[in-house]
């Protein structure tokens, strides 16, 4: 299966998580549909397809299904006006500024929950290996909020600004890839590739960002320099591809870390 393929895919399966009928359920839809990238669902499946030719499709879907919730719970709560306060996402009203700041809060507590459910769910439905993929993703949830912790209260140095995007941004990247990779039946050695992998993706993803917000004051970018955070940036491309080629079925990673690398927002 493509990359493309994968994504239709996810996309009709996440949609089956939507099909309450209430105003609020309108509100949970407007946040998770409208532009989204999919990077972290892809990552589940990349990771996944890294090391398998066959990984188990309904078992990847699922934990894509979940990571998507947790990243857009995660983007409900940073918009908010205790945190990054923002009117706007991907070109149109933030939830909180649509639909008022409780129901901001509210969506995202909703969101999260619905993501325990699924993974609850799945290790039910799958055993053991999938419950060792849940155990990484509310793990990374967590790690997720500690970088926000930071994030709050204020990156002064390049040593910070790399601990807070590990955790803010990073720890859902190798949450996503290593818990494809885990489901997939991925050894010991492949599942370090794929992390390692995923830090050096996760790091760049967020430099990528930082080189795109221009004039953006809180990031690495402003700290280091423009220049700096490309060489930078190409630095973490190359040490993703160093990794890819450590597994199995690497290629598509190369692609996607290229793609990453060069994509205009």
């Amino acid at each position: 299966m493509t990359r493309t393929g994968f994504v239709e895919l996810f996309e009709k399966c996440f949609a089956t998580l939507f099909d309450g009928e209430s105003e609020f359920d309108d509100v949970l839809r407007y946040a998770c549909f409208g532009g989204g990238k999919r990077v972290r669902p892809v990552g589940v499946w990349l990771g996944a397809s890294s090391v398998s030719p066959a990984p188990p499709v309904d078992e990847v879907l699922s934990l894509a299904c979940a990571i998507e919730l947790i990243h857009s719970y995660s983007l409900v709560h940073d918009d908010l006006p205790a945190m990054d306060n923002d009117d706007y996402r991907r070109g149109r009203l933030t939830v909180h500024k649509k639909f008022g700041e409780a129901t901001g809060i509210l969506a995202g507590d909703a969101l999260l929950s619905r993501a325990a459910g699924v993974l609850a769910s799945g290790t039910v439905q799958f055993g053991g290996g999938y419950a060792a993929a849940a155990q990484v993703m509310t793990k990374a949830a967590e790690d997720m909020v500690r970088g926000q912790v930071l994030d709050l209260a204020g990156m002064r140095t390049e040593e910070e600004f790399r601990g807070m995007y590990a955790l803010k941004t990073g720890a859902l990247f190798k949450a996503a890839f290593l818990s494809g990779a885990i489901v997939a039946g991925a050894d010991a050695a492949q599942r370090d590739a794929v992390l390692g992998y995923a830090e050096a993706l996760g790091l760049g993803f967020q430099i990528a960002d930082d080189l795109l917000d221009e004039g953006e004051e809180n990031s690495l970018v402003a700290v280091i320099g423009e220049e700096r955070g490309r060489a930078l940036l190409d630095e973490c491309t190359s040490s993703a591809l160093g990794y890819a080629a450590r597994l199995p079925y690497g290629e598509a990673l190369v692609e996607f870390a290229e793609k990453l690398r060069t994509r205009k927002k």
